[in-house]
């Protein structure tokens, strides 16, 4: 009994600012500053929404921005995890992979992005990268390799050579063996890289707040923009969080499948 209280209490703590942004997201604008707040919808509207998706004379529609994150995050994970998963095999089949350069890989993603962000803009700039979607890959493949090298290590370890080497037997070469034996099995490794550097990428505020303009902002550089000339809009920004998530869970909703099994066994793993 008290440990169920106890999870109810957890489960209610973690879903009460959810449900204060759904609340948020539909209800009109004096209701969202009445005092005292109520905690049920008394009235509900889809102006806010509206607002977002279409456009207002104070904010620019969030489609673009959406269409924006979602190319920088896809393409950014999907070089990640490929880049990754062929050093991650590299490494494991070789035996070069070690407790400490496991470390040291992960480490590399440890250094907060606010300490590069200077070169990286002269870097940009001189580059022609500012303000592109090809400069937010790129940044975006190379912060997330890591990651992707330390995850997909745990995951070729615990891969059975034997399937391989049955295949190179039987005249297979070692690029066959790897493509056609070893990357089927690899499969819920890939799910959860591709998802964590995914979600990384579509998080990610500071970069794409400093090296985009326009043409290349993402939808977290859109919610800042929210604001009138006299207050922000708070109905708004609630609307532009929730559909800045529906891409992210849609993702991982169709990934879950591998997602579960991949999880299951990167937690089985020692290092």
């Amino acid at each position: 009994m008290a440990r169920a209280a106890v999870l109810a209490a957890a489960v209610g703590f973690a879903l009460a600012p959810v449900y204060w942004i759904v609340l948020t997201a539909f209800r009109p604008r004096e209701e969202i500053f009445r005092h005292p707040a109520a905690l049920a919808p008394t009235a509900l509207t889809l102006e806010p929404v509206r607002h977002v998706w279409l456009g207002s004379q104070t904010n620019e529609p969030i489609l673009p921005f959406l269409g924006t994150s979602l190319l920088v995050s896809a393409a950014g994970a999907a070089l990640a995890t490929a880049v990754g998963t062929l050093a991650a095999y590299g490494l494991g089949r070789s035996g070069a992979a070690s407790g400490r350069l496991s470390l040291w890989i992960l480490s590399q993603r440890f250094l907060p992005p606010v300490a590069l962000i200077v070169p990286l803009f002269v870097l940009f700039r001189d580059l022609g990268l500012f303000d592109t979607h090809a400069g937010l890959i790129l940044l975006y493949t190379a912060f997330n390799i890591p990651m992707a090298v330390w995850l997909m290590l745990g995951f070729v370890e615990a891969l059975p050579a034997e399937a391989e080497e049955a295949a190179l037997l039987d005249g297979a070469s070692r690029a066959q063996a790897f493509l056609r034996v070893a990357l089927p099995l690899l499969r819920p490794g890939l799910a959860v890289t591709g998802i964590f550097t995914f979600l990384f990428a579509w998080n990610e505020y500071l970069c794409a707040y400093q090296l985009t303009a326009d043409r290349a902002a993402t939808v977290t550089v859109y919610l800042p923009r929210l604001r009138s000339a006299v207050a922000e809009l708070y109905g708004e920004i609630a609307a532009a969080a929730l559909l800045s998530v529906l891409p992210a869970l849609i993702f991982a909703g169709v990934l879950q499948r591998h997602l579960a099994r991949g999880l299951t066994l990167g937690g089985d793993r020692e290092r």
